[in-house]
This record gives C-alpha cells, sequence and structure tokens, in this order.
C-alpha cells in the first residue's frame, strides 16, 4: 500500500504531500490544478523517464518520496543486499536535477535507477489514458492474451529455439554469398591468416622481447658497474679473508670465540659466491649489436600486428583463430552446405514444435480471457457484448506461428469486429477496465492506479464502473484520477487537488476531503463552481448509496 506520496518543485507543484489510506482512493480537482503531475511524479518515482522539464522554474532540482508498506516485498530486497524494515515499509526516493543526473533511494540506501524502477514494477502498476491505444493496436492483443496466459516457460523455450534457427539460418545465407565475393574475402582472409601465421607469435613472448631490449639497450652501463661492483668485493673479500685469520687465531686461545669465527666465515664464503655470479653475470653481458637489431625488429612486427589485429598477442591469436574459422566455412561451403542445410531444418522443427506447443496455450488463453472480459462487460454495462479471439496462422515470428487480434461486437446482431471500428470512447475505457481487472485478480503488485479511466462514460455506466474499481480495492489499493461525481463518491478516500496563485505564481496542493467539504467538491464535479441545494443533495444521495 502506498500510504505518502512527498513532491517537491514539480512544475507548479513546490511542495505537496498526499496521505493515502486502504482500499479506494480517488483524487479530483479542477481543470488544470495539476492531477496530471501526480501521475508524473509516481512515475518519476518509480524508475520512469525523468524530463529536465518537470522541474519547477527557479529550482535546482525536482524530488519524489513514496512511502509503502509491504512486507513481501522484503525477500526481494534482501536478495538485492538492501535491509527491510520490520514493518514492511519500503521508502523510494528520487531526485531529479536539471543537468540530467538523479539521486535514486530505497530506504536511505543509494540505488542505481534500474533497481529502482524494478522495485517500482514490483509495487504499482499505472494505467493511463495511453492505454487505450494499445488497445486498438492489433499488434499489442498477443501480448494481453500472452501476460493472462502465463507460461513464461513456453514462450522462452520458443524464443529460444526460433533464436536459434535464424542464427543457423543467416549462417547458411552467408555461406551462399556469390563465387566472386566468396573468392574475394577467402583472399583477404589468407592474407591475414598468413600474415599472423608467418610471424610465428608466443603468448608472453612481448614481454621477454621488452626486457630482453632494455638489458641489451644498456648493457654498457651495466658492465661497467658491474665491473665496480666486483672491485669492491674483492676489495671487501681480501679484508674479510685478513679479519677470518685473525679470529681463527683468538678462538684457538679463547673458545668463547668461535661462534664470531664462523659467523664470519659465512660472510666470507657469501662473498666468495657473490663474486662467482657476478663474474657469470659480466660475462652473459657481452654486447652484441646485432642482437640488439633482431629484438628491436621483432618488437616492430608484433607492434604492426597489434595495430591491424589486436591489443596484444592474446588477442591477436584469437583474431587468428576466428579468421581461420571463417575461412574454412568459405573454402569448404559448398561441402558444408548440405551440413548446414540439414541443421537449419533440424533447428526449424524444433522451433516449429515449440511453436505447436505455444500456440496450443495460448489459444486456450485467448478462448477464457475473452469470456472473462465478457463477464466484466455485462457487469460494466454492455451485457451483449462478445469478445473473441482472432488467431490467423502466419510463417514463423518472433513470438509464434500466428498473429492474434481481439475482436468485439457491442451489437448481437453483427459479427464481431476489430475494436477500431466497433468500440466509442466510453466502451474502450470500460473495456480496458474489464481486462484490467481480469489481469488483476493474478497481479502480485499490491498498487493500482488509474488515471481517468472514465472518458467518454457517465450516468449508469460510471456508476459500474466505480463499483468496479472498489470491488479492485478489496485485493489491490486502488488510486484513481476521476472527473465523474460517481466515481468519486464510490471511493473510501478523497483527496482534493488544488491549484492557488500566492502572488509568486501558482501552486497546487492536495489534502483529503471529509463530511460536507467533500458533499460539496462531489457537487463541484456536477455543476461547477454554481452550487445549488439540488446539487448538494444529489451529492449526498450519491456519497449514502
Amino acid at each position: 500500500m502506498l500510504t505518502l506520496l512527498k513532491i517537491e518543485n514539480i512544475a507548479v507543484i513546490e511542495s505537496a504531500e498526499a496521505e493515502l489510506g486502504p482500499g479506494f482512493n480517488v483524487l479530483t480537482g479542477e481543470t488544470g490544478a495539476g492531477k496530471s503531475l501526480l501521475i508524473d511524479s509516481i512515475s518519476l518515482v518509480l524508475g520512469g523517464r525523468g524530463q529536465r522539464e518537470l522541474i519547477r522554474a527557479g529550482a535546482d532540482f525536482a524530488s519524489v518520496k513514496a512511502v509503502f508498506v509491504c512486507p513481501e516485498l522484503a525477500p526481494f530486497l534482501s536478495e538485492q543486499g538492501l535491509e527491510p524494515e520490520e514493518d514492511g515499509t519500503v521508502i523510494l526516493y528520487r531526485r531529479l536535477y536539471r543537468d540530467g543526473r538523479n539521486t535514486c533511494r530505497c530506504n536511505a540506501e543509494v540505488i542505481p535507477l534500474s533497481l529502482l524502477k524494478e522495485l517500482g514494477g514490483r509495487l504499482v502498476a499505472i494505467h493511463g489514458q495511453h492505454d487505450g491505444t494499445a488497445l486498438l493496436s492489433p499488434a499489442a492483443h498477443i501480448d494481453f492474451i500472452d501476460g493472462y496466459g502465463r507460461y513464461d516457460a513456453a514462450l522462452k523455450n520458443y524464443a529460444e529455439k526460433y533464436r536459434a534457427w535464424k542464427l543457423a539460418e543467416k549462417e547458411l545465407e552467408d555461406a551462399r554469398l556469390n563465387a566472386a565475393q566468396r573468392e574475394e574475402r577467402i583472399d583477404f582472409l589468407s592474407f591475414q591468416v598468413k600474415e599472423i601465421e608467418d610471424a610465428a607469435l608466443r603468448d608472453g613472448e612481448e614481454e621477454e622481447l621488452t626486457a630482453r631490449q632494455r638489458l641489451l639497450s644498456n648493457a654498457e652501463d651495466l658492465t661497467e658497474n658491474a665491473h665496480a661492483a666486483g672491485e669492491g668485493i674483492d676489495q671487501g673479500y681480501d679484508s674479510v679473508s685478513d679479519a677470518l685469520a685473525a679470529l681463527e687465531k683468538i678462538s684457538a686461545l679463547d673458545p668463547s670465540m668461535a661462534g664470531a669465527e664462523e659467523r664470519l666465515r659465512s660472510v666470507y664464503y657469501e662473498l666468495e659466491e657473490l663474486r662467482r655470479d657476478l663474474n657469470s653475470y659480466i660475462y652473459g653481458l657481452e654486447f652484441d649489436p646485432e642482437e640488439l637489431t633482431g629484438v628491436d625488429e621483432r618488437i616492430g612486427v608484433i607492434y604492426r600486428l597489434e595495430r591491424k589485429y589486436g591489443a596484444d598477442i592474446p588477442a591477436i591469436l584469437a583474431f587468428l583463430d576466428k579468421a581461420k574459422g571463417e575461412l574454412d566455412r568459405l573454402t569448404y561451403a559448398e561441402e558444408h552446405g548440405a551440413e548446414m542445410e540439414a541443421e537449419v531444418r533440424r533447428l526449424y522443427g524444433e522451433a516449429e514444435t515449440a511453436a505447436g506447443e505455444l500456440t496450443a496455450l495460448r489459444t486456450a488463453a485467448a478462448k477464457e480471457l475473452c469470456q472473462k472480459i465478457c463477464g466484466e462487460l455485462a457487469f460494466l454495462d454492455m451485457p451483449k457484448t462478445r469478445v473473441e479471439p482472432r488467431l490467423t496462422p502466419c510463417p514463423l515470428w518472433e513470438k509464434g506461428a500466428e498473429r492474434a487480434e481481439l475482436l468485439i461486437s457491442t451489437n448481437p446482431a453483427e459479427e464481431p469486429k476489430p475494436l477500431g471500428k466497433i468500440a466509442s470512447g466510453g466502451e474502450l475505457s470500460r473495456i480496458m477496465l474489464a481486462m484490467k481487472a481480469v489481469f488483476s485478480q493474478a497481479d502480485p503488485v499490491p498498487v493500482l492506479i488509474f488515471d481517468e479511466v472514465d472518458s467518454g462514460v457517465s450516468g449508469r455506466a460510471a456508476g459500474k464502473i466505480g463499483k468496479k474499481l472498489r470491488e479492485l480495492a478489496e485485493a489491490h489499493q486502488v488510486i484513481c484520477i476521476t472527473h465523474l461525481p460517481t466515481i468519486a463518491a464510490a471511493a473510501a478516500r478523497h483527496l482534493l487537488i488544488e491549484k492557488h496563485d500566492t502572488g509568486a505564481g501558482l501552486s497546487t496542493t492536495v489534502r483529503p476531503v471529509a463530511g460536507e467539504e467533500r458533499v460539496r467538491e462531489i457537487a463541484r464535479i456536477m455543476v461547477g463552481d454554481g452550487l445549488t441545494p439540488a446539487a448538494l443533495e444529489n451529492a449526498r444521495e450519491l456519497l449514502a448509496n
């Protein structure tokens, strides 16, 4: 449940708070008061697109905080490394800056926008006026059916089989390049493969060559310093030899100095070994100008290949493997052709089988969905309406082996036709609400928001929509922006959106109304600002009923 919405610097809203309750909440207000801004604000804090135009003039940022109570979300929060609150409170916060930066938080922890969006999708479903456009688009109907059917495993299985088939088909098409193109490509790949193979590269070689180049380039300095070190060791060796002879005499007379003699003897042997190592090093430093030239040339070869084929030797060798694979496929295209064709046929068969399984599930789901929509429409004062699915077989495509469209007939004497040719604006609103009611029965999202779902509806039908929203509110928290008094009167909690002229500019506030004030607001929706005793009495009757 959404309990609190706090908005700062969103368009004309400088600062506003909306406290919402369980069940059915309704928001009303005069045209231009800022009702749509509440939907924009909610969308923003749920991870929707952040448009800088939303930021109030003169402000540096806009922010929205939404407080939910949803203990069911605790396991998901824990999976994301977020600490759930004991009472199930989930606080989402988003701040949008003029330079396009975002700050997103969940329970005071900074989170990425992608996670904010996923959290929002688990908490709230917004059903806006644009949903009617999707309803009129046959391309969206297959998604309606699949969303109702919830056969995700079958959809995933078909998608994998379809992608595998299309990939193999593409590889077969590539292998069927005309002879001239194939030969040209073969020549080019052959040159690349030969150039790399002739270089006989070895992983780690570049590092070894660079170290050897540094050694050869500095051979003269190294030799000079090695000789200097040798002379120093020689001098120390002679001094230690003299000292050791003296200590041997001392320890022969005074055994307590035997330890000192052994320690100095170790130094003597260490200097002797060090001198041998240094002599070997000096011997290996013989400078060979030809070797340095060879090393330089080899490094140059490697650098040229890196510029053409990869950042380092492993990348070049990976490029070589890929080029050799393509060269092999093209060289033996005719031989491989039959094998590839057989593989494409096999994969197509698997995709076709998966599509058949999906078709069976989709057909059953479409029939059940239409039956339930008809049941909801009967409640919404469209009892004679028929909704039927039309699944038209077609070549395999990314969503299966058929195209889908929902057809409707509002007149028993007429056959069902596409929605756009039959339904009026008011009928579309009720059809959309009927679909949302069907989907919501299995929808785990706790908060449903309806933005002017009553468009084009009045009278008895509006009363039925109010009852349906109240029915949905038994399992969900429902928040509805409306301009119809019948729907406003059906809500358990009524919030009024008002626009004020502060002298410094326009400002919007949101506050709850109850009692006689709510009566006056419902009467205003009925007749406008000129309230009459009759309008007030009608408003009281609506609330009483």
